[in-house]
């Protein structure tokens, strides 16, 4: 299997990260690559929401 970043291959960009087991299969999936990962990871802390705690005691 052929795997491609999805979010450059949504923007029609080289998008191959590498292979991955069956190797003889002419297969595409999909993961992230590092610069990609990194765009998320930022804006997922900057959309951070506060967990409210909650009280397990609570009826």
């Amino acid at each position: 299997m052929t795997v491609v970043c999805a979010w450059c291959q949504r923007l029609g960009r080289a998008a191959v990260l590498g292979e991955k087991e069956p190797l003889d299969q002419a297969v595409i999936t999909h993961g992230i690559c590092d610069e990609h990962a990194l765009v998320v990871l930022a804006e997922a802390r900057r959309l951070e929401i506060p967990v409210r705690a909650v009280d397990s005691r609570a009826p």
